[in-house]
């Protein structure tokens, strides 16, 4: 072979398979990304537009109660005391050392009217007792020597006026005699002697009868004195012996056996178990609404005393008005006195209690939950289409939870008792 002639060698040949590597490494991505290309031409042609819908409008589920209009009474609460009606301070009226004190002589404890509380060292009203009796045995004795005097005093004057009778017609008839001559004038002075002395005498009887007149009157008035005297010192002596006057419970009580008393001292007080009272102070404004339509005297009231998880209800009523306004409530102040069926259950004076007060007649009231009442004004109820109408209403009453108010509102429609932020006039609700 001709060495001029083109002959292909080793190094040709590994070019040429670089050259067609290197092609296929570019034109790959630009292929691949060609591709690509075309997928999302071809997906945004063949898609779906999905158009945004319109949010519907939100229906509320609400609880409701239903109207009923009626004639109603409603109750106030309050606040008072059990004060009592009647109470005494137990004071003893005459002085001296206690000596014995009743069983039931002691604080808190109840006792019966006419009970024995204490006595006191009675000796020394004993015997002033004796001595105010011996002084009127003696004075009754005087009494009857004088009425005796007297009583002889004016029988004796009786017989002294016969005589001063027999001697004046003996004297008349002497001074006859005298006149015709028949007896001498010795005769006639001697009559009239007699007479003059006899009318002498029955003056002197009847000073006597008069001394014994008064001396019978003085000793009507010892007698008087001493018999008041006794009747005093048998007071004294019935007072050593201090009893209940009348049925209640012990309290202050402060003496025991062995301590001397002085009259007028306190010993205890007593206070009556069946006139017990609650105080109760009514604002101004509520006692002007209940005074001005029934008036508050006789009004009922209810009174709850609440110790620890027991509670007590006592039925009472308003027996009168407190004599002041108090003037750091500017209220009036009531005083009620409890029904027999309240008198049980050991109730004491000074115990708190609250007051359910009957308040004044509303008619036409509606009574609802206090949360179906907003700001204190209005009410929502449920309309046509059962969307939300707002309704003024004025409350009359407010309680436990409850409210009466008055309205333009008909028997048997719907009052939205939900509360939820959105509630407002033309809300749609549904109830379950």
């Amino acid at each position: 072979m001709s060495t001029g002639g083109l002959t292909a060698g080793p190094g040709g040949t590994g070019r040429r398979g670089r050259s067609r590597r290197f092609l296929l490494r570019a034109i790959l991505p630009v292929l691949v990304l060609g591709g690509g290309v075309s997928a999302f031409a071809a997906l945004m042609q063949t898609s779906v537009t999905l158009q945004p819908e319109a949010p519907g409008e939100r229906v509320w589920t609400v609880e409701t109660a239903t109207v009923t209009r009626q004639t109603t009474r409603a109750r106030i609460p309050l606040y008072g005391q059990v004060v009592a009606g009647r109470s005494v301070d137990l004071r003893p009226l005459v002085t001296g050392r206690v000596t014995a004190v009743g069983p039931r002589f002691a604080e808190g404890n109840m006792v019966a009217r006419g009970e024995l509380l204490l006595t006191i060292d009675a000796f020394e009203y004993q015997t002033a007792r004796t001595l105010r009796s011996a002084d009127l045995a003696e004075a009754r004795a005087g009494l009857r020597e004088a009425e005796a005097d007297l009583a002889a005093a004016t029988e004796q004057i009786q017989q002294d006026r016969i005589q001063l009778g027999l001697l004046r017609n003996e004297a008349e008839r002497r001074r006859h005699l005298h006149l015709q001559g028949a007896i001498s004038q010795k005769t006639l002075d001697d009559a009239v002697l007699a007479f003059s002395r006899q009318q002498q005498v029955t003056s002197q009887r009847r000073s006597t009868v008069t001394r014994s007149q008064a001396r019978v009157e003085r000793q009507q008035a010892a007698v008087l004195r001493t018999e008041t005297a006794l009747a005093r010192a048998e007071r004294d002596l019935a007072e050593t012996r201090v009893v209940a006057p009348f049925g209640g419970w012990l309290v202050d009580v402060g003496v025991e056996v062995g301590k001397r008393v002085n009259t007028g001292e306190r010993v205890a007080r007593l206070v009556d178990a069946s006139r017990l009272e609650i105080r109760v102070t009514i604002p101004n404004r509520i006692f002007g609404e209940i005074d001005s339509r029934d008036g508050a005297i006789g009004r009922r009231l209810e009174a709850v005393w609440r110790t620890g998880d027991t509670i007590r209800r006592f039925p009472a009523r308003i027996l009168r008005l407190g004599g002041e306004i108090d003037a750091t409530s500017g209220g009036i102040a009531v005083f009620a006195g409890l029904e027999e069926a309240g008198r049980q259950d050991g109730l004491r004076a000074g115990a708190f209690v609250e007051i359910s007060l009957e308040g004044p007649v509303i008619r036409n009231g509606i009574r609802l939950p206090a949360q179906a009442v907003f700001d204190n004004e209005r009410v929502y109820r449920i309309g046509t289409d059962d969307r939300l109408e707002s309704v003024p209403v004025v409350v009359r009453a407010r309680e436990d939870g409850t409210l009466v108010v008055q309205g333009p509102l008909e028997d048997g429609q719907r009052i939205v008792l939900t509360r939820f932020p959105e509630i407002a006039r033309g809300v749609r609700v549904a109830t379950p």
